[in-house]
């Protein structure tokens, strides 16, 4: 079953499934699969049903065998499982085939709209079964074109130094030398900026998180990288007010290892040779064929 196909065809009868969830029984059709009860003939020979088979539902002349059923389950993803049950997806396979055969009988299979829709669809799917085939299927991403990739951009994996930034922001000059003075006879910093701060972090006590250089506006992060860990800063000034600035941490600039950003690396080379096999795939169908384009009919 095409990807495409059958992740729409999971998630229709997921949503289905959840309507009507304890709704729909199935006790009718999941009736027991009994042989019925006749004369034991010694004589006659079993015939042995394969497993994928068996009829799991049958209604007028349609079946569902376990081998339809355990196709679709499969494929659901774990997430979606647990909120289902086996029943609740066989009730719903049921309803999508009553539906389809409605469908047929009221003759929309042969519905001009229906089939041009059909027609794109099957394009789709073929675009990109063929899609599939040529290229995610061909191109890969080695252990050694990611280590290459890793010693040849150092600078797009450092981290720069890091400061654990808290701020308290008022109007006046005035009202910040006063809250300074306050923090300097030991008043406990989150609880001044939540009864003073204007700034946008009053709520968390002033609390910034993580800044890094080059993050930061100039004036602050200038006083910021230079203080200690638990210093208080002088009143600054900014467009935005006064500020009264304390870091509690401070994170050295260091280079990420290879394992924590190897799959981050695998999967920027994979775009980028993806795509790469892609327009040389397009390239390679345009040279087969001599393309004219009626420039005025485009205008």
């Amino acid at each position: 079953m095409n990807n495409s196909t059958s992740v729409f065809r999971i998630t229709v009868i997921f949503i289905l499934c959840l309507l009507t969830s304890l709704i729909f029984i199935t006790s009718s059709i999941l009736a027991d699969q009994e042989t019925p009860t006749t004369e034991a003939n010694p004589k006659t020979t079993e015939t042995v049903i394969p497993p994928d088979e068996t009829i799991l539902a049958s209604f007028g002349e349609q079946t569902i065998t376990l081998g339809e059923f355990n196709q679709l389950w499969e494929q659901i993803p774990e997430n979606y499982k647990s909120q289902l049950t086996k029943s609740n997806v066989l009730a719903q396979m049921i309803s999508e085939k009553l539906l389809i055969q409605e469908a047929k009988n009221i003759g929309l299979e042969k519905d001009k709209d229906v089939l041009e829709q059909i027609k794109k669809m099957s394009e789709q799917i073929l675009v990109q079964a063929f899609l599939q085939k040529e290229i995610l299927d061909k191109v890969q991403v080695n252990n050694e074109e990611v280590e290459e990739y890793y010693k040849e951009n150092q600078d797009k994996f450092t981290e720069k130094e890091q400061v654990h930034l808290f701020n308290i922001l008022v109007e006046t000059e005035e009202k910040a030398q006063e809250i300074l003075t306050e923090l300097k006879t030991g008043k406990d910093f989150s609880e001044i900026a939540k009864e003073n701060s204007i700034g946008p972090s009053a709520s968390q006590g002033g609390d910034l998180g993580y800044l890094s250089k080059g993050t930061i506006i100039p004036e602050i992060e200038e006083v910021v990288f230079a203080l200690e860990v638990g210093e208080l800063s002088q009143v600054v000034k900014t467009d935005f007010g006064f500020h009264i600035l304390k870091i509690t941490d401070k994170k050295p600039e260091r280079v990420k290892t290879l394992e924590e950003v190897k799959e981050d690396i695998r999967q920027t080379l994979l775009s980028d040779k993806q795509k790469e096999a892609f327009d040389n795939l397009i390239e390679e169908l345009k040279s087969k064929v001599e393309i004219q384009i009626n420039e005025e009919a485009l205008k």
